[in-house]
């Protein structure tokens, strides 16, 4: 393997310590109980992680990993990152007995809440106690599917709007302000009622388009204004999936995968300027397209053992090597192996076309 990561080795160290914390147990810190029918748009809530109904079918697995790799190797970004997504700055003090379930054993910068910019934002209805998360699905299934994590971890939301009664229009309102993605991770479209019913990677699908367009941020493109265009990174990867076929790569394999983000950052700066993108309505310039890749941007992601990509392909092969038995590890990379020489094949073939064919009609006539 050419590119080598140090992370991979230190995330192998710290399983155990991982296993470990999976067993410790707190008593969660239970929500607030609010009255949904007197919540106004700005208002803050507090809740807990399985009361949020996903408007998105698909995650970006990679940035989970990314996630899942920098707390297994430093804990105190995990609770960084707790603190920062309650709009609460960042850790201020924690040790060995703290727990994501259970806020009152650890201290953040500011009060939860503070920051109401960096705050989840989600919608309530149509039904009383409906809650339906329209950000931040990624880093809050993080938070579900961590090991000292789960459905009991408190967190703080802002109120974007108030549709309880709405019934019927709950969904078309939805759709027109852009507040839903009803596509599955095969880019298929869905209907409302195919959404999940809980965050977490257990529900929501892996997007493999979704994860080069994460990864591809500040290399081919700069993120907008969020607050203007929502699921940019989704509406990119719509793009992506149509120009570009990533069952040719072996996303396990790190050269590979250096290649597949090295071939989609090409695609999207090659673009006009005035190409929609998605269904975002808007254009490639409106949604940050660079006018050509940063080299030294898509360098420093390939290559920096900190960067966001070394962090999720050390967690994923860990990951990988320590669920799969031999055998059946033996068969995956066989299978793997098949969407290596995908390419290849196809340029054999291709050749073999365009070769003069005496010696088969040679053999034709034998035959006859």
């Amino acid at each position: 393997m050419a590119i080598q990561t140090k992370a991979y080795a230190l995330y192998k160290q710290y399983i155990p310590f991982i296993i470990l914390l999976s067993t410790f147990v707190a008593l969660p810190a239970l929500a607030e109980k609010t009255n949904y029918a007197e919540l106004k748009r700005g208002d803050v809530i507090n809740v807990n992680l399985d009361q949020l109904l996903p408007t998105q079918a698909v995650i970006s697995l990679d940035e989970e990993y990314y996630n899942l790799g920098r707390y297994a190797e430093d804990l105190k970004t995990m609770y960084n990152d707790l603190c920062r997504v309650n709009g609460a700055k960042g850790i201020k003090k924690w040790d060995k007995d703290s727990n994501p379930t259970n806020i009152s054993t650890y201290s953040c910068q500011a009060k939860q809440g503070e920051n109401i910019d960096a705050l989840p934002s989600v919608i309530i209805g149509p039904e009383d106690g409906e809650l339906f998360l329209i950000d931040h699905h990624n880093i809050l299934s993080t938070f579900w599917d961590m090991p000292n994590g789960g459905t009991s971890v408190p967190i703080t939301l802002k109120v974007e709007y108030n549709l309880l009664g709405s019934g019927d229009d709950f969904w078309p309102e939805l759709l027109n302000d852009h507040e839903v993605w009803l596509y599955n991770n095969k880019g298929k479209k869905i209907k409302p009622s195919a959404l999940p019913q809980y965050i977490g990677s257990k529900q929501l699908k892996h997007d493999k388009y979704f994860s080069l367009a994460y990864f591809l941020n500040g290399i081919a493109y700069d993120m907008p204004d969020e607050n203007k265009v929502p699921y940019v990174k989704l509406n990119w990867s719509r793009v992506l999936r149509e120009k570009m076929d990533i069952g040719d790569y072996n996303l396990n394999n790190l050269d590979e995968y250096a290649t597949a983000l090295t071939s989609a950052a090409t695609i999207i700066t090659d673009l006009k300027s005035d190409t929609v993108i998605g269904r975002s309505s808007k254009t490639a310039k409106e949604m940050g397209q660079k006018s050509s890749v940063d080299t030294k941007a898509l360098e420093n992601l390939l290559t920096n053992e900190k960067s966001t990509w070394h962090y999720a392909m050390a967690y994923r092969l860990a990951k990988k090597e320590k669920a799969t038995p031999k055998n059946i590890e033996d068969e995956n990379n066989n299978k793997e192996d098949d969407a290596s020489n995908k390419k290849e094949s196809k340029k054999k073939e291709s050749k073999k076309k365009d070769k003069p064919n005496s010696i088969n009609e040679t053999d034709k006539v034998k035959a006859e």
